[in-house]
């Protein structure tokens, strides 16, 4: 009978659980919840009893009632609908809500309130101007202590209403610590009153580079750009946190990304050159100078920091600083030599661990990116693994407790979604369902490494984020995704999680007029090849009563016998607000759409998605992603094109990238051979004169060709290595090829 019973009450709970993964409109989503069939209708003013709640937890309650639903609050202690209990003993942050003819959540702490609050407007539905709760019982609590969005202001300055709509927004999804990144080489955005030239001088640059950062030549608009926080204003917005149950941890650079500090005090730097705050973005060499003057400097400003910040941590990045300066710095070698130091990697070590202590005695706790684990990790530090997983495992190895944040799932300044419609940003892929896959403790951590994992948090840079329109659009739902990564204790399926998304949570973001990205609605697009051309194959998504589904079309298209022509495809797709959107997709027609390839020389296996990329219509959008092309690490590249049967032709157009600042190159020379079966292959039909000396040579490739042909075969010749005073200089360089035309 008692296994009778245990089976019946396993059975129940994975069914709550089912039912939490495939109904539930919370997000995060919660430990269980159980529900009933039967709906309660609510009043616009909604009565609670508030003697339990504290004075900013009723202002919340107000506030976010009225956000999410235009509802008011009113008390009531005699018959009210919703009611308040404080528990004691039990879990951390955790709560519960229970609906039947009244609601009573019950919370262990101010914080779990300020959840569980949340988690009821979300249960809360509002249809045609009706407040209606499904009666059911939620039981949740958070499953990793660190949970972390970021912001860099030093890029692109934002305003201290857009940095608390910021945090209003990550509240909503239960995250607790801001990121605060408030120094760069780009600006100082932190008032401090014993040095004032950081803000009067290294808060403001007088011009910003245009486009991308590997964009040649580059352009400048030169326009005065900047701003900073006063200490009333860093006050103010830690208050505006505090209410909202989010700690503020700053960051202030150092001893590297200094430069606007530099500006202001050159004579901290080795050279005390004097140099502008600086408008490229990137990693400079100049950096804080070793020597005692700069470390009391920086202690100086972190002594006004811990002031302003209630937090316990503070972050002193310690990422990307060069040793040049350093090596060549008389000062910093004598600090090496004075505190037998092995070497530049071990004066970092120093130079951080001098702050570890200054911090620890203002009774805070020093973290810092992975860098800081070059040298020798300081003693009390804790760890933000950026640079992948490993240095995360490293530190927790070594007893060090740690926040994870790899590039590969936790960099909100990627690209999203591969439409030629995203916005401009630094590079880099990484869609929804990537984000939704991150788990903070990696597999190959036991036990007691992972007791060390503090959470994880996802990084905003900023360098192609001009306004806080694009920034919520890079944030969401990305950010939605990430929170159910660092919440949940068993996430739903990416599939579940995706329906309630769009049917929940999207309608909540457009209430509030959020910017957020609807890349994961646009259609995905496949080229595949047929016997006379390609098929273009579109899948999209779609919500119908409450659910998503998938619609797919495909559109042939033969190849032309005749003149290189446009076809426009249309696309239909479902824009998450209720209306459909309109799009078309240009593919260029030509006689080898869709012919074979034989890749004599293999592309790079990261650039190589397909090899009917080369044939398929559609040219590489700028700036490059790595989708649209074939990328080549070899000098030469050998590749021919067979064309099924003879053909009588006219030309051939080829298309290369050229992007220095990445390591791509065009090509110097092309030579084109015909192939006969009979005949063997004609060299030299057509080639292209090598130019005299670097240009750079040109992207598109032109010949007339005339000939009646089967196959063809290109060869490729690569500038060797790229050329002295050019990033990558003396190495091969990336080839990227995207469409070959055959008129």
């Amino acid at each position: 009978m008692f296994r009778k019973i245990l089976f019946l009450v396993v059975f129940l709970q994975c069914v709550a659980r089912i039912f939490s993964q495939t109904n539930c409109p919370i997000l995060p989503t919660p430990v269980t919840i159980q529900t009933q069939t039967e709906t309660i209708f609510l009043q616009n003013e909604i009565s609670v009893d508030s003697a339990n709640l504290n004075e900013n937890l009723f202002k919340q309650l107000q506030f976010l009632a009225k956000s999410y639903h235009s509802s008011s609050i009113v008390y009531s202690k005699s018959n009210p609908l919703i009611v308040f209990k404080k528990l004691i003993n039990v879990k951390q942050d955790s709560y519960s809500i229970n609906v039947n003819d009244r609601i009573i959540i019950s919370y262990s702490s101010e914080r779990s309130c300020y959840y569980a609050i949340h988690s009821l407007m979300q249960l809360i539905q509002n249809k045609n101007n009706e407040l209606t709760i499904t009666k059911c019982f939620v039981h949740d609590y958070p499953n990793f202590k660190w949970r972390g969005l970021h912001l860099d202001v030093a890029r692109h300055f934002f305003t201290v209403e857009e940095v608390k709509r910021y945090i209003d927004l990550m509240a909503v999804y239960k995250y607790n610590t801001f990121h605060w990144h408030l120094t760069d080489d780009q600006g100082w955005r932190i008032e401090i009153k014993k040095y004032p030239k950081l803000t009067e001088i290294g808060a403001w640059r007088d011009s910003t580079v245009e486009n991308h950062y590997s964009t040649n030549p580059r352009t400048y608009e030169h326009k005065r750009y900047g701003g900073f926080y006063t200490q009333e204003q860093i006050k103010e917005v830690v208050q505006y946190a505090a209410e909202r149950y989010v700690t503020i941890v700053p960051e202030i650079e150092m001893p590297g990304h200094a430069r606007a500090a530099l500006a202001a005090y050159p004579e901290l730097s080795c050279t005390g050159k004097q140099q502008g705050v600086e408008g490229l973005w990137g990693v400079f060499d100049d950096i804080f100078c070793s020597k005692e003057e700069s470390i009391v400097f920086l202690q100086d400003v972190l002594a006004e920091v811990v002031t302003l910040f209630p937090g316990h941590y503070v972050h002193i990045g310690g990422d990307e600083a060069p040793k040049s300066r350093w090596k060549e710095c008389s000062k910093c070698q004598k600090v090496i030599q004075d505190n037998h130091l092995k070497d530049e990697h071990e004066l970092q070590s120093y130079f951080i661990r001098r702050m570890d202590q200054f911090l620890t005695e203002k009774g805070k706790k020093l973290i810092g990116w992975d860098e800081i684990l070059e040298g020798g990790l300081s003693p009390n530090a804790a760890v933000m693994s950026w640079r992948g997983f490993e240095g995360g495992i490293e530190a927790a190895k070594q007893g060090h407790y740690v926040v994870m944040s790899p590039g590969s799932h936790c960099y909100f300044d990627h690209y999203q979604g591969k439409s030629k419609n995203e916005p401009l940003a630094i590079g880099g892929y990484t869609p929804l369902e990537k984000v939704y896959d991150f788990n903070p403790v990696p597999k190959e951590m036991n036990v007691d490494q992972a007791s060390f994992i503090l959470g994880g948090q996802a990084n905003l840079w900023t360098e192609y984020i001009p306004n806080f329109k694009q920034l919520e659009y890079m944030v969401y739902p990305r950010a939605i995704a990430l929170s159910q990564a660092l919440w949940c204790v068993k996430k739903p399926s990416y599939e579940t999680f995706l329906t309630t998304l769009v049917s929940s949570h999207f309608p909540i973001l457009n209430r509030w007029n959020v910017n957020y990205a609807k890349s994961i609605l646009k259609p995905s697009m496949k080229t595949i090849r047929t016997k006379d051309g390609v098929e273009i194959q579109l899948k999209s998504t779609e919500l119908k009563n409450g659910k998503l589904s998938e619609k797919s079309d495909s559109f042939p298209i033969s190849r032309t016998k005749k003149k290189v022509k446009t076809n426009r495809i249309p696309i239909a797709w479902y824009n998450g607000n209720g209306t459909i959107a309109y799009d078309t997709m240009s593919i260029t027609n030509h006689l080898g759409l869709g012919a074979n390839l034989n890749f004599i020389t293999k592309p790079s296996p990261k650039y190589f998605d397909s090899d009917v990329i080369l044939v398929d219509g559609q040219f590489g959008s700028r700036p490059w992603k790595g989708n649209e092309w074939i990328g080549f690490d070899k000098d030469s590249i050998v590749i021919e094109v067979d064309l099924g049967k003879k053909r009588k032709i006219k030309g051939i157009e080829l298309s290369f990238l050229q992007d220095e600042g990445s390591w791509i190159h065009a090509p110097e020379m092309i030579s084109i051979e015909t192939i006969s079966p009979k005949n063997g292959m004609n060299v030299g039909m057509a080639q292209s004169p090598p130019l005299d000396g670097y240009a750079p040579y040109p992207e598109k490739w032109e010949f007339d060709f005339k000939s009646k042909v089967e196959k063809i075969r290109f060869t490729i010749y690569g500038i060797g290595v790229i050329p002295m005073g050019l990033p990558g200089e003396g190495n091969v360089p990336w080839t990227f090829m995207d469409e070959l035309i055959i008129k």
